[in-house]
């Protein structure tokens, strides 16, 4: 399992001593966790943590602390910003056990351009991360999704994603992740038409050089300028 090693400078607790940590290019930071026998405050370098945060892992990062003569593996588990410099102001970390199961929030990223997109809907991110369960080692970088087949009225569903070997979505119910819906003042009849006279659009006759018409570029803009004068009739 990889770790990012860091010390932990010590650190008297108060706002004046947080102050001269930060005056020293230093990043305030807490330790938590069962596995200590009382809580840590520190400090650490800033510009190394913030590169750590930058990483593929992000804030899911496992970090290998050295703090007060001995090394602990912990995670961020909170991240203050500071809303006027826009920077982070402090950190809190809770230890974590090797072999111990943990709950982490990782990144769902969206994928590709859904049927529903395709004939005017739209495709709605719900959850834009997804809590799992899995051990510090297995803890992936981000989850994936292709919304390609969907069509509109579809949902995707947290136990519909695929997640890695020994990682398993932390919900009691199955919420949606994403849910494709009819465009703005688009009702479903309209958005049916619409995906039938974009049908003929891709299959048009090719033109006389025998090369094909791209697909998603002028061939659906046919179906597009139809569908305009329709929606200009209804406010009328």
């Amino acid at each position: 399992m990889e770790a990012v090693s860091m010390k932990v400078f010590p650190r008297t607790p108060g706002k004046k001593y947080v102050k001269e940590a930060r005056s020293k290019g230093l990043l305030p930071v807490n330790i938590y966790g069962k596995s200590l026998e009382a809580n840590i405050t520190g400090s650490v370098e800033r510009i190394k943590m913030v590169k750590a945060l930058h990483s593929p892992k992000g804030r899911n990062i496992i970090m290998s602390l050295e703090a007060e003569g001995k090394t602990v593996l912990a995670v961020p588990y909170r991240i203050d910003i500071d809303p006027v410099k826009n920077n982070i102001a402090h950190i809190d970390f809770l230890t974590i056990v090797e072999n111990e199961m943990l709950t982490v929030n990782v990144p769902l990223i969206k994928e590709g351009r859904s049927q529903g997109e395709i004939v005017g809907g739209r495709a709605l991110q719900v959850l834009k991360e997804i809590s799992v369960r899995c051990l510090p080692a297995n803890i992936p970088e981000k989850l994936t999704v292709d919304v390609t087949p969907f069509d509109i009225g579809d949902r995707i569903l947290v136990n519909d994603l695929k997640y890695p070997e020994g990682v398993t979505p932390n919900y009691r119910d199955n919420p949606p992740a994403i849910v494709v819906n009819k465009g703005r003042g688009q009702s479903a009849d309209e958005a049916t038409t619409a995906e039938g006279e974009a049908a003929p659009a891709d299959g048009a006759a090719a033109p006389a050089d025998g090369k094909k018409p791209a697909a998603g570029a002028d061939a659906k803009k046919p179906a597009e300028a139809e569908a305009k004068p329709a929606e200009k009739g209804k406010k009328k």
